[in-house]
């Protein structure tokens, strides 16, 4: 079990990474661009890397070593316990306005 999903995350910073590579060659050398991530080529990629020897014996976090990067907050399906933002924002703080919810809470209409 990874702490992770790391293809996911992987090929995410990847594409992300190709995009502003294209927006930026766009602006450079004109034309368009195609960027295209895998996440069956990030897993080899990732493979592909090499092992670090006995990086898996490490011990899983307990609930104490991470509960600094938690926080609490009410939803429409109780108390929610997540990982807090990471952005630090003077002005905006990161948050999110709203909660999930159950699915039926809301009627279906334009916001």
């Amino acid at each position: 079990m990874l702490p992770c999903q790391a293809l996911d995350h992987g090929s995410g910073y990847l594409l992300a990474f190709g995009a502003l590579t294209a927006l930026r060659r766009r602006m450079t050398e004109g034309g368009s661009w195609h960027v295209q991530v895998s996440l069956a080529r990030t897993g080899r990629w990732i493979r592909d890397l090499g092992r670090v020897p006995d990086g898996l014996t490490c011990p899983s976090p307990t609930a104490d070593d991470v509960a600094d990067f938690m926080e609490d907050s009410a939803s429409g399906l109780g108390r929610l316990r997540a990982v807090r933002h990471t952005a630090q924002l003077s002005a905006t703080p990161a948050r999110w306005d709203r909660p999930c919810v159950p699915l039926g809470t809301h009627p279906a209409r334009w916001p």
